[in-house]
């Protein structure tokens, strides 16, 4: 890799970022979220609180995170390794666009609206409803773990310091079949275990990234 030493500081800076982001989403999703079965919008709307969408901040920093990310992989990737790490910049870019995009409109747009009492049309942007616009583009977190994927190829196999950051960028590709077959066959389970490979790969790759790369500063 290049010795760019900015480059390697927003790295080190932004993967700490991204892996705390994804565990506070994680914390925020399992204690606030409304996993109970769609009653209709108006249930919905009566038994609505803002805290329910609390899982909006750390995914809009989560998404802001990994562009930098990104970005700083880009430029510190040797030369011979650029089309993967500008391909998973790409894929990056596309992840925080839709994410950023989907989560603005339950804060822009959903909130205000059950606030005013202006109902048309909620239901197909509103959290609560599992066929809505907005698990739909939750999607996005797909488009990371193809990120992640391509990212794991910007580090050259004989850069051994790197080969754990490698195999856990890796185990977030695996989510991709995974996420792919459950969606698919309609599979919990498989659907987990995709979320599962998510999780572990992102959070400990970063974590594992950031500490190879500070060593070498």
């Amino acid at each position: 890799m290049k010795d760019n030493r900015n480059a390697k500081r927003v790295c080190v800076d932004s993967a700490i970022a991204v892996a705390v982001c994804t565990v506070l989403f994680i914390i925020c999703l399992i204690c606030t979220f409304d996993f109970s079965e769609w009653k209709g919008l108006e249930n919905y709307i009566t038994n609505f609180k803002t805290i329910q969408l609390l899982t909006v901040i750390p995914s809009i920093l989560l998404a802001v995170s990994y562009v930098m990310f990104v970005s700083g992989l880009h430029i510190i990737t040797c030369q011979e390794r650029k089309v993967w790490s500008l391909l998973a910049m790409n894929f990056g870019l596309l992840y925080a666009g839709i994410s950023i995009a989907n989560y603005l409109i339950q804060i822009i747009t959903v909130i205000p609206s059950i606030k005013n009492g202006i109902t048309d049309g909620l239901t197909v942007l509103v959290s609560g409803n599992s066929n809505s616009v907005f698990f739909a583009l939750m999607a996005s977190y797909f488009l990371q773990c193809i990120s992640l994927l391509f990212g794991a190829f910007s580090f050259e196999k004989n850069q051994k310091r790197f080969v754990w950051t490698r195999r856990l960028f890796l185990t977030s590709g695996m989510a991709i079949p995974l996420f792919l077959i459950g969606a698919v066959v309609d599979l919990v389970p498989v659907m987990s275990l995709g979320a599962l490979a998510w999780i572990l790969g992102t959070t400990a790759g970063m974590i594992v990234f950031a500490i190879t790369v500070k060593r070498d500063m």
